[in-house]
């Protein structure tokens, strides 16, 4: 089920599969992503995440709303 989740949040890494990835941010005009930051998409939301350390460092809300 949803729960909100914020900057800080670490999440499992069943979350880094191709499933969850935006692949390419540009398509969606999020700003790129660099070294270990990848886009994700958690439900309605867009997570910029840490892919080493599984912290969230942005978050979009409703974002595919």
């Amino acid at each position: 089920s949803y729960r909100r989740v914020g900057i800080g949040f670490s999440l499992n890494s069943l979350f880094f599969s191709s499933r969850y990835l935006i692949s390419d941010p540009y398509y969606y005009r999020l700003p790129p992503a660099y070294g270990p930051y990848r886009w994700i998409r958690y439900y309605d939301d867009a997570l910029l995440v840490n892919i080493y350390t599984g912290e969230v460092v942005d978050v979009i809300y409703e974002f595919f709303w």
